[in-house]
C-alpha cells in the first residue's frame, strides 16, 4: 500500500484515459482516485510530522522502499489510511467488489498491528483518516474532473 507506485500506476491510467478516449465517467473515477491519493499522502504526511508519534519498541525497521522522514512515526498509519480511502473509493465506483475491497482494507489494518508497524490507535486513526478522505473526494464534481482530465491532454 506504498504511496509512490499507486500514485505512479494512477497517474499512468489518467493519462492512457485521456489519449485514448476513454468515458468522461472512468476520467472522472481516474481523477477522483488520484486526487485521493494526493490527499492522503499529503495530509498523512502533515499529520506524522506534526504528532511525531514514535513507533513501537518493538518494531523492527525492516521495510524497503520507505520515506525516511515519514516513515519514522507511526501516527496515523499511512497504509490503514490509503486502504480506507481506496476500499471508500472503490465502493462508489465497483459496488460489485464492495466485500473484497473491504476485506482488503481491513487486513492490511490488521496487519500493520501484528507485524510490530504501529499502535492500534494509529491504525484507527488511518482508517477513519482514510474513510474522511474518500468521502470528501467522492463529491468531486464531474465538471471539476473533466477540466483536470483535461490538463493531461
Amino acid at each position: 500500500m506504498n504511496g509512490v507506485p499507486w500514485l505512479t500506476c494512477s497517474a499512468l491510467a489518467l493519462v492512457c484515459s485521456v489519449s485514448g478516449k476513454w468515458s468522461t465517467e472512468a476520467q472522472h473515477q481516474l481523477v477522483v482516485l488520484n486526487i485521493g491519493l494526493l490527499t492522503d499522502l499529503c495530509v498523512v504526511g502533515v499529520i506524522k510530522l506534526t504528532v511525531q508519534r514514535r513507533r513501537p519498541i518493538y518494531n523492527i525497521d525492516d521495510q524497503v522502499l520507505e520515506a525516511p522522514l515519514f516513515d519514522e512515526f507511526s501516527f496515523p498509519s499511512g497504509h490503514s489510511a490509503r486502504a480506507a480511502m481506496l476500499a471508500t473509493i472503490c465502493r462508489a465506483f465497483l459496488p460489485k467488489y464492495r466485500v473484497a475491497v473491504g476485506g482488503i482494507a481491513v487486513l492490511v489494518a490488521v496487519s500493520r498491528v501484528a507485524m510490530g508497524r504501529h499502535y492500534c490507535s494509529d491504525v484507527m486513526g488511518g482508517v477513519a483518516l482514510g474513510w474522511l478522505e474518500g468521502m470528501s473526494v467522492l463529491t468531486l464534481p464531474v465538471s471539476f474532473t473533466s477540466w483536470v482530465a483535461e490538463l493531461f491532454r
